[in-house]
């Protein structure tokens, strides 16, 4: 008789004694058989207590138990053990992490894995919408997406990208650490580099921003090493190098037939001041702090230089100043109108441009010593968000420059709706802030 039926029938307790001793025969010289039996036991055992909480009866008692029966019920035991045993082994073989996510600057996924700071990562897709954030693997090595971008997350020594930038920090102990590309891959040799994919063309660029890698193309056979400044193109075809891009531009991710972007931050030049003259633990770091108080004593401004010397204004067709807004933790948004609006003024007195250390409110920047460049608001329940001017007075006031040093003052012109000193402390990222970019001025060249 086929063994399927056998066990069915057994389960069913409509084996004769004979068939009985022919299911025993196959048990016992058929492994596949036996696990078959075992997973039919269990799952029929289970059927049957759900059955009987289900009804709240008590089991009927089928028939006299035969010493091939009691054999049999042995089984069964085995069965359940089995199974158990089966579990448990599944659940250890479950896939280990790899890498965890370091960072997350407004950032929207699409992503079976998790995607709050601090999680643990398996290998799997991802795919970041909006935003930047940071990947670090098991290995050591760092990198940061920059939306929109698809990739996935192979081992703790390889990542393969399908579309997006990133740019990758390797350090000592994560040397050949490999980026997997259309058309071939990047082997790391102690460096950061920065790697562009376009999946609609099936093409991808890689930039050495400092150290050494190779790039690889199988189809050829082809490999190139590059060094710091370096620029290699790859594709299904060919694989090229370019001269490296000036050490002023960001890696260019558009279209090169098109518009080109890049950016200047302020290398640490930024600060704010308290009216009071407060410093010490009142100043924050990784912050720029802006206030208006009804008392003055606690208004806050803040202020900015960036070297414009290495740009071609002439080239350039358009100029945006970005901040990033983030917590300040102090303050209460009630207190503040439902929308804020901010001024960014433009430093025109020579005297006043060279930042000094722990200024005062008195011969820190001030909006007196320059001209309005534009404004922008923000609503009182916003507290992260990108913000920011893009103007032609902002473009103008860049070229009109005659040093290649450029000072920006922001201040909050909105006041509280009520109370004095408790309404919120706006605060935008400096260049020390772990997560977000400091200011930054980002210029569009034809």
């Amino acid at each position: 008789m086929n063994p399927d039926e056998l066990i069915q029938r057994y389960m069913l307790r409509t084996l004769s004694e004979s068939e009985v001793i022919e299911l025993e025969s196959q048990l016992a010289n058929d492994a596949n058989l036996r696990k078959q039996f075992a997973i039919a036991a269990a799952t029929d055992a289970g059927l049957r207590d759900l059955a009987i909480q289900n009804s709240m009866e008590p089991p009927v008692v089928v028939g006299s138990t035969t010493n091939r029966n009691i054999w049999l019920i042995g089984w069964c035991a085995m069965a359940a053990s089995l199974l158990l045993a089966i579990v448990l082994t599944t659940g250890t073989n479950e896939p280990k992490p790899i890498a965890i996510l370091s960072t997350s600057e407004n950032a929207a996924w699409e992503s079976v894995l998790p995607t709050t700071v601090g999680s643990h990562l398996v290998a799997g897709e991802m795919k970041l919408m909006t935003g930047i954030a940071t990947v670090e693997f098991g290995s050591g090595a760092k990198m940061t997406f920059e939306a929109p971008a698809q990739f996935e997350l192979v081992d703790a020594m390889r990542v393969r990208m399908v579309d997006g930038a990133a740019v990758i920090d390797v350090p000592e102990s994560a040397h050949g650490f490999v980026v997997e590309t259309p058309g071939g891959y990047a082997v790391d040799h102690g460096t950061q580099f920065a790697v562009s994919v376009k999946e609609s063309t099936q093409t991808s660029d890689f930039e050495v921003l400092q150290g050494e890698i190779s790039v690889h193309h199988p189809a050829s056979g082809e490999e190139v090493r590059l060094f710091d400044e370096e620029f290699a193109s790859l594709s299904n075809d060919v694989l090229s190098t370019h001269p490296g891009l000036s050490s002023e531009q960001e890696y260019d991710q558009s279209n090169a037939a098109g518009p080109r972007l890049f950016r200047i931050g302020t290398e640490g030049r930024a600060d704010y001041v308290i009216r009071n003259n407060r410093r010490g633990k009142w100043i924050h770091p990784e912050m720029l702090m802006v206030k208006r108080a009804d008392s003055r004593k606690w208004d806050m401004r803040a202020f900015f230089s960036m070297n414009i010397s290495g740009v071609d204004l002439n080239s350039v067709s358009t100029a945006r100043l970005r901040l990033n807004q983030v917590p300040s933790g102090k303050g209460f948004a009630s207190r503040l109108p439902k929308l804020n609006t901010f001024a960014i003024y433009g430093v025109t007195n020579p005297s006043k441009e060279v930042l000094r250390d722990e200024p005062t409110w008195e011969d820190a920047p001030d909006i007196t010593d320059g001209i309005l460049l534009g404004k922008f608001d923000v609503p009182r329940s916003q507290q992260t968000g990108t913000f920011g001017i893009q103007s032609g007075v902002l473009l103008e006031f860049l070229r009109s420059d005659a040093d290649g040093k450029v000072t920006f003052v922001l201040i909050r012109e909105s006041g509280l709706i009520e109370g004095t000193d408790r309404g919120l402390v706006h605060a935008f990222a400096n260049d020390a802030h772990p997560e977000v970019s400091g200011p930054l001025l980002e210029f569009t060249l034809d």
